[in-house]
């Protein structure tokens, strides 16, 4: 019987790593296709300071996004996609999805397939368009290093000299995401709050999270700027969350 029972436990381990790696190589196909057909990246920036007013590196203009974005043909295969979200140098390349709820795109991919690694979203809470104060997106930490499991690579203070702005696009506007600060939190977290009630207030969230960030940037906020927090689950602690904030600022 224990036999029985050790061979059981065997043969359904082995079919849930089997399924995970057909789950990865699943979602991999379908955002390649759909980057593929839809999505341009005019090169690889090397990364340069957000304060540089000149073309450096590989020649890459920090003004000017490096995504050329079809979304006549993307929200052909999906109203829902509202914006698309690309860090050079990592696997972050990917569409943003809108809907009105925060539990669909979980584990859903393109083509509504459903899918252990999800899609990239938006809070459904938000404006779709940017316009809130804060605007909060949301991934998966895939094993496999894909959707947003880059984000926890911030937490080496190391990591952020080498990928200090990520690109995102909209149908109407070109931005860059200047971080400010990433750092550990809870799903219930002050990070998530999307408008504030005055200036002071703004601001404040501002210093708190560059006080608690684990890494440090020259980025300077004012109080009419925009911020948009991407978040992902982290294991330090129970339900953890770890949290990128970047300034959105608008480019060519």
């Amino acid at each position: 019987m224990l036999c029985i029972v050790l061979l059981c436990v065997f043969a359904y381990s082995g079919y849930k790593i089997i399924s995970t790696i057909l789950g990865y190589k699943q979602a991999e196909k379908a955002y390649d296709e759909v980057a593929n057909q839809y999505a341009t990246v005019v090169a690889s920036p090397t990364p340069v300071p957000v304060e540089s007013d000149k073309p450096e590196g590989d020649g890459i203009d920090p003004e000017v996004s490096p995504l050329h974005i079809d979304f006549d043909g993307l929200r052909a295969q999906s109203t829902d996609y509202v914006a698309w979200i690309y860090c050079p140098n990592t696997k972050i390349n990917y569409p943003v999805a809108y809907t009105d709820d925060n539990f669909y795109y979980l584990d859903h991919i393109p083509g509504e397939i459903q899918n252990a690694n999800g899609t990239i979203f938006i809070d459904c809470r938000n404006a779709s368009d940017f316009s809130d104060q804060n605007t909060c997106i949301y991934g998966h930490n895939m094993n496999d290093g894909s959707m947003f499991a880059t984000l926890r690579n911030y937490r080496d203070e190391s990591f952020y000299p080498e990928h200090p702005v990520m690109y995102l696009s909209t149908p109407d506007f070109n931005y860059r995401l200047d971080l400010i600060a990433g750092f550990i939190t809870e799903p219930t977290s002050f990070a998530y709050a999307m408008n504030f009630d005055s200036p002071e207030q703004f601001m404040g969230h501002i210093q708190l999270i560059k006080d608690l960030s684990t890494f440090k940037t020259d980025v300077e906020v004012n109080e009419t700027d925009h911020i948009v927090t991407l978040s992902t689950c982290t294991y330090e602690r129970d339900d953890g969350r770890y949290v990128v904030v970047a300034k959105l600022t608008r480019i060519h």
